[in-house]
């Protein structure tokens, strides 16, 4: 007998199987939960009766979700996020939240410092930023990244392209009037980690220059972007900068460019949804702001 044309599934049911196919861990979702594993293993097993399909297997110990399963998630979370959007909306009147997955240097640097303009523009409208692994965007009302997500159930678009220059603190770019200059400086290199192996390097960005051969001074490592900017601020040596991340520090005088030169290399951004933000006019007004700030730039 199919139950789904006369009611819903277990709302307490629906719930375990989104944190366990969150954690693919009937133990952590439990431990989320505050709950014992046989109260994880019983409402799953509800469920699977009432859908008569199976949403998890075992294989060699681990867990994993079923082509059923798969297909269950994204829109049990939709329906999920809903319903919170729909409570909020009603415990705060018209006000709506908009949940924005960014890494961190990019909402340090870019989206943070000018979001007052559009808290000024659409003072209804709460933002959450925070950073997420990409596997976590079909949680979020939109992502910012420079890596296009393997979920074939988001929306990609081109969000903003970036260029790559030298900057340095105020002292320790005065003498730099060229590349040979720039060589005897201490060059802040970022650790390349699988993520960020797409990001241009210095050995990259002095080949484009056409200095690839030239002899460099000793040079520091840091483990992110945002760690390399901070160090070139306190003059330990000189950051490769995207454009987009450090024109605030510019203008305020924290950075500067020594060398006006320009090379190939550039970096994209893409703006990253599920399809349920299209219906979200709070999100239609986001992107809207987001497109006009990087044009005006």
């Amino acid at each position: 007998m199919n139950h789904m044309t006369n009611r819903l599934p277990p709302l307490n049911a629906l719930r375990v199987f989104e944190v366990a196919a969150h954690h693919l861990s009937f133990t952590k979702a439990a431990n989320e939960l505050f709950v014992t594993n046989a109260a994880v293993s019983h409402q799953i097993k509800l469920l699977e009766n009432y859908l008569d399909l199976k949403l998890f297997e075992r294989r060699n110990n681990q867990l994993f979700l079923t082509d059923a399963g798969k297909h269950y998630l994204p829109r049990v979370r939709e329906a999920f996020r809903a319903l919170q959007q729909a409570t909020a909306m009603l415990q705060h009147g018209k006000s709506a939240t908009l949940r924005v997955a960014a890494p961190t240097v990019l909402a340090t640097k870019w989206l943070v410092p000018r979001l007052y303009r559009f808290l000024n523009l659409y003072p209804n409208i709460r933002i959450e930023v925070s950073s997420a692994a990409a596997q976590d965007y079909p949680d979020f009302d939109v992502a910012i990244d420079d890596k296009r997500p393997g979920n074939e159930d988001l929306m990609v678009e081109h969000f903003a392209s970036t260029r790559f220059f030298p900057v340095c603190s105020p002292a320790m770019g005065e003498p730099v009037r060229s590349l040979a200059d720039l060589a005897r400086l201490p060059l802040l290199h970022v650790s390349h980690s699988p993520h960020m192996a797409h990001h241009p390097s210095w050995q990259q960005w002095l080949a484009e220059a056409g200095a690839g051969e030239m002899e460099l001074s000793p040079s520091q490592e840091v483990d992110d972007a945002m760690q390399a900017l901070q160090a070139a601020i306190d003059g330990q040596g000189v950051a490769l900068g995207q454009s987009l991340l450090v024109e605030y520090d510019i203008a305020a005088g924290r950075l500067v460019k020594p060398l006006e030169m320009e090379v190939s290399l550039r970096l994209y951004y893409y703006l990253i949804f599920p399809t349920r933000s299209e219906d979200n006019s709070a999100f239609t007004a986001f992107r809207n702001w987001l497109k006009s700030e990087t044009s005006a730039a």
